[in-house]
């Protein structure tokens, strides 16, 4: 016979089988809200979910307009070239009133194009320059902070996702039952509202959730 032939091991037969698997680790509180967003910080599994201020789009969102800012001017100073040499060599034909009006108009129409995007661009880095730092939102069993303002889950009265008039952008709102409202524009962190809505039920036992209807109209 080619197999070597191994004496029996001791003990109960229950003993010979293989050792059991070890446990799976359960489910990470990543997992259990359902986010794959790797600037989710999990302070430990299932206690709290921290979501820090991150500036990351906002000042893209600045990069973009300053250089939409610099190829405005560049545009208003060529049409201010044009037009002055039309007027300097275009003889007296094009220096005639009829033809100044319409210089005057071009460089107009050019000119509020340049200030439309200095606005844009001066309100990009005022939201910048206000974005927080460290935890901007903090979601636990013991309750939810918000932009720096704790509530236990007694005293919230609701958690919402507002927009506000004049197009603000939408903003996670903390109100409570005692003391004024706590807010963080959403543009300032990287997680999805549905994620922080299922993070505060599981967290509230079901008492509370965040209201999205602002962001379905």
């Amino acid at each position: 016979m080619s197999d070597e032939l191994r004496p029996a091991p001791a003990g109960p037969p229950e003993a010979w089988a293989d050792p059991p698997p070890p446990p799976s680790p359960g489910p990470t509180l990543r997992e259990l809200v359902g986010s794959t967003n790797p600037h989710l910080v999990l302070a430990a599994p299932i206690e709290e979910l921290l979501v820090p201020y991150d500036p990351a789009a906002l000042a893209e969102r600045t990069r973009r307009r300053r250089r939409a800012m610099w190829s405005r001017l560049v545009s208003l100073g060529i049409t201010a070239v044009i037009l002055v040499l039309l007027y300097v060599f275009g003889g007296e034909r094009l220096q005639a009133g009829g033809f100044l009006a319409l210089y005057g108009f071009a460089l107009g129409v050019s000119l509020v194009w340049f200030l439309g995007r200095l606005v844009a661009f001066l309100l990009a880095r005022r939201d910048l320059r206000r974005v927080g730092t460290g935890t901007a939102v903090r979601i636990g069993r013991p309750g939810v902070q918000v932009a720096g303002v704790f509530a236990p889950w007694a005293e919230v009265t609701a958690l919402v996702v507002a927009t506000g008039r004049f197009g603000r952008r939408p903003r996670l709102e903390l109100r409570r039952s005692a003391g004024p409202a706590a807010a963080v524009a959403l543009e300032q962190v990287v997680v999805h509202p549905a994620t922080l809505d299922s993070t505060t039920r599981a967290y509230s036992g079901g008492r509370h959730g965040v209201d999205l209807s602002a962001l379905e109209s």
